[in-house]
């Protein structure tokens, strides 16, 4: 019986190293570069003030949710963002410059942080460029990351 705890020993510590390991492996670049193609695609969506692709980039969950950085803008469900978007791109797209983005997955959940501007073109040609930032939650869906929890907000004292 003892010449069986030495291995089984080895084996358990080796087994809980890997674990730690893979536990604190930071998000892989690939995993990266998709939620990077997701914020793009988000980016020009609302450049294009497309509502139908930017509501693909929201999960089929009904308990989405997308805050903006305005009083009551509080959606929840693809209804409630279908008909925010409307209105707001009724008069206006937005785009984002992210100078900064941090990435963290686990290749099916990822949150992501992104800092920059926002930058607001009224439908009179009026543009405005804000400091924002803005966070999130994505799910992996089939082959696709998408919005479960949306917020942005502006700086305070900015």
């Amino acid at each position: 019986m003892k010449k069986y705890v030495l291995p089984s020993v080895v084996l358990l510590i080796l087994f809980s190293t890997v674990l730690n390991h893979l536990a604190a492996h930071p998000s892989s670049d690939r995993t990266k570069g998709e939620i990077n193609e997701a914020l793009k695609t988000w980016n020009d969506a609302a450049k294009s003030a497309n509502v139908e692709l930017c509501l693909s980039m929201f999960d089929n969950s009904d308990n989405v949710i997308l805050v903006g950085s305005d009083k009551g803008e509080f959606c929840k469900g693809k209804n409630q963002i279908r008909t925010w978007l409307t209105a707001i791109f009724a008069h206006a797209n937005f785009s984002w410059e992210m100078n900064r983005i941090d990435i963290d997955s686990d290749g099916k959940k990822a949150w992501v942080f992104v800092e920059g501007a926002m930058i607001v073109q009224w439908d009179n040609g009026h543009i405005v460029k804000t400091p924002y930032r803005f966070t999130g939650v994505l799910v992996k869906s089939s082959k696709a990351w998408k919005w479960r929890l949306f917020n942005g907000s502006i700086p305070r004292g900015e």
